[in-house]
């Protein structure tokens, strides 16, 4: 297939998997959620780490720590769960026989899919900072803000790509929004979004960095300390690498459970 071909079915779904979700999601529903989550899930960690500060005189700056940690987290929602999502739907709403009928290249089709979810949660990035520095005092005056945007944008392209991992992998269960759920709260345990990666048991520290998010909560701490792109870049580098592993491996599950399908013949139940 041409590079060209590629990139219209590349565009086309990700076209389609941003329109389909509003399907089932009116947008109203969409903005509210996008509203409430980031400051639910934001303001619960802050009260908590408040009360650290004045039971245990912490410094205030593990405030701040906690907020931006949330803010970068919140992207998790768009990139994890609805990018898992896609393949829930492919299987409930009978749509993934055609899906796998259809002679175009999977690789684009699937990344395409989630593409529109990388800018969506950059979104809730940006919200999630709105709220962090008017409510919960953030500084972002000495942030690089190229460095800022960089960080997030990498950061949700390559944790789009973990979903994708994770969604490849949850082909072969009946209904893949359990796993959904499981890693997107296992984000917050191991990605340094409330604590440092460093306070964790020492064999688990390993696991923080096979998630891209870690990589990028770390980043976007030291842009908005005002580390600059080109700091900053070898931190990049490795989260980037990481979301490469991360497509790969999930584009190999879907092809194998693919294989398994078409030789069963079972597709929805695999």
């Amino acid at each position: 297939m041409s590079i060209l071909g590629s990139l219209r079915i590349f565009a086309s779904s990700a076209v389609f998997s941003f329109r389909a979700q509003f399907g089932w999601l009116y947008p109203p529903m969409w903005l509210t959620m996008k509203l409430i989550m980031s400051l639910s899930q934001m303001a619960f960690f802050v009260f908590v780490g408040q009360f650290l500060v004045s039971t245990n005189n912490a410094s205030t700056s593990i405030i701040a720590y906690i907020a931006i940690g949330n803010a970068v987290q919140a992207l998790s929602w768009n990139t994890v769960f609805s990018v898992i999502n896609i393949t829930s739907h492919d299987k409930w709403d009978g749509t993934l026989p055609l899906l796998l009928a259809t002679p175009a290249h999977r690789l684009p089709l699937f990344s395409g899919r989630a593409m529109m979810h990388v800018f969506d949660g950059m979104v809730s990035v940006a919200i999630s900072f709105a709220y962090a520095v008017f409510l919960f005092g953030v500084n972002l005056g000495n942030a690089d803000i190229l460095a800022l945007i960089v960080v997030v944008f990498l950061t949700a392209l390559t944790m789009s790509g973990f979903g994708l991992l994770i969604g490849g992998f949850a082909f072969y269960f009946r209904n893949p929004l359990v796993f959904a759920n499981i890693f997107t709260f296992i984000l917050l345990i191991f990605c340094g979004v409330n604590f440092p990666v460093q306070s964790l048991p020492q064999p688990l520290q390993f696991i923080s960095y096979i998630f891209p998010l870690t990589y990028g909560v770390d980043a976007a701490r030291q842009a908005i300390a005002g580390a600059t792109l080109s700091a900053i870049a070898p931190l990049l580098s490795q989260m980037v690498v990481v979301g490469f592993i991360s497509i790969i491996l999930g584009y190999s599950f879907f092809r194998s459970f693919e294989h398994i399908a078409r030789k069963t013949g079972n597709i929805e139940a695999v």
